[in-house]
């Protein structure tokens, strides 16, 4: 975030707590570590002013320095905040056997994601032995147009709220095969609400391809999308027309699980 996102003062907002949540908002799983200097120079604020909205959150624990780098991190608060949330959301506590049970079956990254600010935020995974630990990583981000995950999810909203959407928060591609211009994106969403599924053929990582399939709630709303992950020498086309039924079961086995009617028969 730059100092040109910060949203201005908005009336019946209170700017002390809105300071303080954008402060925790610069923190993110590729800059866990920032400076008094880094989060003044996000924010656009001096760092007199910075530092007492800091100071304020260490003492209630969301902050804490880090003495080994230097700098702040996120406090053991945040940590028990965020347990709290994963642990009471619905779609969540329904899709983790399910998960499983795909890993289980296939020996892949099964993952859980539902769209933030233009990007996937993974809210589960179920992790096969000897999987980089990096890459799996609840919390972490994603650009929603480079994963099978966030196509689903862009899928299911209209085309013109998922390109405004992607407008807003920019085309960050990630290889060559990235999506990276709104006609192949529009395309691509379009086949994606015909079919049912989405895949990420190296667009986010070289080397690896996706499978992603929607999550509906008891209003048919995609509310999450599921994926399993794999290297493209495993993903062929012969084990992606066995996989792809499965995954989509799975997701729709959650889904009756949330009240979305119409899959009884997978149970």
């Amino acid at each position: 975030m730059i100092a040109a996102d910060v949203p201005r003062q908005q009336p019946g907002k209170s700017q002390t707590i809105e300071r303080a949540a954008l402060i925790l908002a610069c923190f993110s799983a590729e800059s866990p570590h920032l400076t008094l200097a880094e989060l003044a120079g996000k924010l656009g604020l001096n760092q007199s002013t910075a530092y007492r909205y800091v100071a304020t959150l260490q003492a209630a624990g969301l902050l804490e320095r880090d003495p080994r780098r230097g700098g702040y991190r996120l406090g053991l608060r945040v940590i028990e905040l965020s347990n709290i949330a994963l642990n009471h959301s619905e779609v969540r506590k329904h899709a983790l056997d399910e998960m499983d049970r795909l890993r289980d079956e296939f020996n892949l990254l099964v993952s859980l994601g539902v769209l933030f600010e233009g990007d996937v935020l993974h809210i589960a995974h179920s992790v096969p032995a000897n999987w980089p630990p990096w890459y799996t990583t609840v919390g972490r981000r994603a650009v929603a147009h480079c994963t099978s995950l966030g196509k689903v999810l862009l899928a299911a909203r209209p085309w013109p709220e998922a390109a405004q959407t992607v407008e807003r928060y920019g085309w960050r591609p990630y290889t060559a095969n990235s999506i990276r211009d709104a006609d192949r994106l529009e395309r691509e969403l379009a086949v994606i609400r015909g079919q049912g599924f989405a895949i990420d053929e190296e667009e986010r990582n070289l080397g690896t391809v996706c499978v992603g399939a929607p999550v509906r709630d008891y209003t048919g709303e995609t509310v999450a999308a599921l994926s399993v992950s794999g290297k493209t020498e495993r993903l062929t086309a012969a084990f992606r027309a066995e996989a792809v039924p499965r995954i989509r079961e799975a997701a729709d086995r959650i889904s009756f699980r949330l009240g979305h009617g119409g899959t009884a028969a997978y149970l």
